[in-house]
């Protein structure tokens, strides 16, 4: 009888065991099964918002290059193209930037911001329409009237067309980029006497290096009132006066009183022996006002020359090793 009891407790517990196997594998697969859906859906909420967000449009043309005299105006189009797949509500404003980095970055400069900004001219500018609504697809145009005084100071001007999207965080496309807005700068030149000045602040290019490529730095300073384009090329003599590089730098405006660095990369990468760069060009508006720089520098891989010098080091001493391994021995009487 006892023995029974002791059999049937035993069924009994591994009957109890099974089912507790069998819901604790339930329960695992019913957690398996809601994470997955929960990380299906949040990818799947995660492309509907990033598709949400993208806004994609051009503007025609990013910059302008004005000059006017005195008393003049005139009228200038731009142009906006929506290539996302939804309608793009924008409004379009004028405001004064300024450039203080060496990149080049564009700062708008809210109204008021800078009262005796000598670069400003966003009094000078209204766009109209000052609002647009551009279909998926389609392009809109805003005119640009700008209308210098008659009393107005030679030199540099500068005002963006700032073009802000109705909601969302920000659109991707072509344009000068601007915080959250893309747009059109205006490069303005009011035409008379203006000083123009610059110098190569730094053209610089590491003293010794192992290998190429060779990084070659330029920096040019604007000590003008107006900004200026300089056009200049970089060109690498080897030590017998051979040109082995040469390159240009890149066409870029620099703001009055900033400065703007330049990079160029000599792609080679077995180089030896001295090299020297040097820098020529010129900038203002009659393209007449030179830029010079020098620097010279070696390569040397010494690495690379120190085993060739071990490896032929240890090929003359093995060579006359077994030389002197092969020579009969002499014989003595």
């Amino acid at each position: 009888m006892k023995t029974q009891n002791a059999k049937r407790k035993t069924q009994n517990a591994r009957l109890q065991t099974t089912c507790n196997v069998g819901q604790t594998k339930r329960i695992a697969y019913c957690v398996l099964l809601f994470l997955t859906l929960s990380l299906a859906l949040y990818v799947w909420r995660l492309k509907q918002v990033s598709a949400e967000n993208v806004r994609s449009f051009t503007i025609s043309p990013p910059t302008l290059n004005l000059t006017l005299k005195p008393g003049r105006k005139t009228e200038k189009s731009i142009k906006i193209t929506n290539q996302s797949e939804e309608t793009q509500e924008f409004t379009v404003t004028t405001v004064d930037f300024i450039v203080t980095d060496k990149s080049g970055t564009p700062e708008l400069l809210p109204v008021g911001t800078l009262r005796d900004n000598k670069y400003a001219a966003s009094h000078w500018v209204m766009a109209s329409p000052d609002y647009l609504t551009v279909p998926p697809g389609k392009s809109a145009t805003t005119t640009l009237y700008i209308q210098v005084p008659a009393d107005a100071r030679p030199g540099g001007r500068y005002v963006a067309v700032a073009f802000h999207p109705k909601g969302g965080t920000g659109p991707e496309g072509s344009g000068a980029a601007i915080n959250t807005v893309i747009g059109s700068l205006v490069y303005l030149t009011v035409s008379g006497p203006t000083k123009e000045s610059a110098t190569v602040t730094a053209f610089s290019v590491p003293l010794f290096s192992e290998y190429g490529p060779i990084k070659l730095t330029t920096e040019i300073k604007n000590l003008g009132d107006i900004h200026i384009t300089p056009k200049a090329t970089v060109e690498i003599k080897n030590l017998l006066g051979q040109k082995v590089f040469s390159s240009a730098l890149e066409n870029l405006n620099i703001f009055p009183g900033t400065s703007r660095i330049y990079t160029n990369f000599w792609g080679q990468k077995w180089l030896l022996g001295r090299y020297s760069a040097n820098l020529s060009g010129y900038y203002g508006q009659k393209n007449n006002l030179p830029l010079m720089a020098t620097a010279t520098f070696w390569v040397i891989p010494y690495k690379l020359i120190s085993i060739v010098v071990l490896a032929v080091v240890i090929a003359v001493i093995a060579f006359y090793y077994f030389k002197k391994r092969q020579e009969p021995e002499e014989v003595k009487e």
